[in-house]
């Protein structure tokens, strides 16, 4: 049976397209369903709520950080941050890639403003808490993805999503076709059986009549 999992893969939006587009390709190369927070309005309400359906529903989920913390909330939280805590929430397994420091960046999409500096400080801290894949550029992580992809779907597999013609396999259509012939036999038995109890009334009925 060839099972399709959706994965959700999460980052800082202008900063990281580039990057973000190579693991979107990576999934789909493997034959898998990328889901991603650009197919969305982040800054709306309603559409959050979307996205938190979407990680519901995602097999397994990717982060992607750089050196940007990101567009925040109304709560002071940013929204990858957001999506990772209720990707955890949901017990959806989650894959961590943080730029390795030492890798060139553009000075651009780097944050200088201290408090997000801070806020972004303590979200690698988090992401950090469990194994994770440190990439220095767009092609590295595309690797990195993918590998690391791999061994937590052999080693944790989901319930993804099959081909309804796949799922169904021939013990099951043997069932279903015995099944169907189990039905129709019965119900000609009723059939019978109502046309028998009918006659039994009208000859009761007749005999009725005729006593008196």
């Amino acid at each position: 049976m060839n099972k399709k999992y959706q994965v959700f893969i999460s980052s800082t939006y202008e900063d990281l397209k580039d990057e973000r587009d190579q693991a979107i390709k990576a999934v789909l190369e493997m034959g898998h369903i990328p889901v991603g927070m650009e197919m969305f309005s982040a800054g709306d309400e309603e559409q959050w709520q979307i996205i938190a359906r979407q990680i519901e529903a995602t097999d397994y989920y990717v982060v992607i950080v750089g050196h940007r913390y990101g567009s925040e909330t109304d709560e002071g939280i940013s929204y990858t941050e957001k999506e990772y805590d209720y990707a955890k929430e949901c017990g959806v397994p989650t894959l961590g890639f943080v730029i390795d420091n030492k890798a060139p960046w553009p000075h651009d999409k780097t944050d200088n403003d201290s408090v997000k500096k801070d806020k972004l400080d303590i979200f690698k801290a988090k992401v950090k808490s469990k194994p994770i894949h440190f990439w220095s550029n767009k092609e590295d992580l595309h690797g990195k993805v993918s590998i690391s992809l791999i061994k937590t779907m052999n080693a944790n597999p989901r319930v993804g999503w099959t081909r309804s013609d796949e799922a169904i396999g021939p013990e099951v259509t043997k069932e279903i076709s015995r099944l169907s012939a189990e039905n129709a036999r019965l119900r000609g038995n009723i059939e019978k059986l109502e046309k028998i109890r009918n006659s039994q009334e009208d000859k009761e009925k007749e005999v009725a009549r005729i006593m008196f």
